[in-house]
């Protein structure tokens, strides 16, 4: 929660839901809203010798995923975006419920 308000200082939130740090290639981060409200974080598992990946968003004071989309072919920056994109939408639509 004190790093959303740091994130708000140095970076513009600019996606209803943003996955902080995935366009750095890292395999974890914070999940914000644009609001910078603190969602929970989300994990990329990658499985190099298989080429695939999944990634999970477990909620702000659970232990297990909420929601978990496959990234099939980790090569292909059009598969991840989508499940990038599949993950926000479900992130998003739990939080406006």
């Amino acid at each position: 929660m004190f790093f959303a308000a740091l994130y708000l200082a140095v970076m513009e939130l600019t996606y209803p839901i943003n996955l902080v740090g995935i366009e750095s290639d890292v395999e974890r981060g914070d999940v914000l809203t644009r609001d910078g409200e603190y969602l929970g974080v989300w994990t990329f598992i990658k499985d190099e010798d298989n080429e695939t990946g999944v990634l999970h968003f477990v909620a702000d004071g659970e232990s297990e995923p909420m929601f978990t989309e496959n990234v099939p072919v980790l090569s292909s920056g059009m598969r991840t975006g989508m499940a990038m994109s599949d993950l926000c939408r479900s992130i998003r639509d739990w939080h406006e419920t």
